[in-house]
């Protein structure tokens, strides 16, 4: 999670400002020599330019030595960061539960997922998912994705304020069942043009999200937004469900957000 990530870079830092230090420090000591040595010779005149020669080209030795290291310490920050990014989605999802309705299921249907991992029922409403909370909390995750809403903006006709009245009460839901888990909320996904054309209701979608987003940041969940990653090709012929290449896409930038 963003905690993980968060934890590496401090410990990256860490090390940054250890070697630093040591060098800093090297540098300190070796002045101090100097100067001590200097003051035991009273006022008599010294050559003091072989000792500054020597500290100087220490100082370059050292700062060309920490760059090197620094160096070595990105190209392997780089190099976890890029092997974290590419484990497979089971690993990502370990610990993470998807609740929601048909076009959740696809993540089973496809093999995205495991089974474990998605709790999701055809046809399902906000005032609906009860039960399906509660299964969700016998699998204590400690992450939650909930993908719901769809179905409820014919339902609602329009009236945002009833969506997020019933959304509400599903957020009180899951905080009891499942107090501990970090929440995340995906966005309504869009429908096809041709499906917006058949149900005038479905051009609200925006609206609806707008809403959405809204109730998040004062609820202080992190909304996901999944519009941008949503092409024509992915639709299925109903022009609302999604074909099996959408569902690895949308699964990966779940966990880009949720940093799991």
């Amino acid at each position: 999670m963003k905690k993980r990530t968060m934890e590496k870079e401090n410990q990256a830092e860490e090390r940054r400002k250890k070697i630093l230090m040591e060098i800093a420090g090297t540098v300190v000591v070796l002045t101090v020599i100097v100067s001590i040595g200097l003051s035991h010779l009273g006022t008599d005149k010294v050559n003091t330019s072989a000792g500054v020669k020597a500290i100087k080209k220490l100082e370059k030795a050292d700062v060309s030595e920490v760059e090197t290291k620094i160096s070595n310490i990105e190209k392997e920050e780089k190099q976890a960061t890029e092997d974290w990014q590419n484990r497979p989605l089971s690993e990502k999802f370990a610990h993470a539960v998807i609740l929601g309705d048909s076009i959740t299921t696809g993540f089973t249907v496809y093999d995205v997922l495991d089974t474990s991992k998605v709790v999701a029922e055809k046809g399902m409403h906000l005032d609906q998912t009860g039960d399906l909370i509660r299964t969700a909390a016998e699998l204590k995750p400690e992450v939650l994705f909930l993908a719901l809403g769809l179905n409820d903006i014919s339902g609602t006709d329009g009236d945002t304020d009833a969506f997020i009245e019933k959304y509400k009460a599903v957020l009180a839901n899951v905080r009891e069942q499942m107090p501990d888990a970090v929440l995340y909320i995906n966005c309504v996904l869009p429908v096809s043009a041709q499906k917006e054309e058949e149900e005038p209701v479905y051009a609200k979608i925006p609206d609806y999200n707008t809403a959405l987003k809204a109730m998040c940041d004062e609820e202080g969940i992190t909304f996901i937004d999944n519009t941008e990653i949503v092409k024509d090709e992915y639709y299925e012929q109903d022009g609302e469900h999604m074909k099996a290449e959408y569902y690895p896409i949308w699964a990966e930038h779940m966990a880009e957000v949720a940093g799991i």
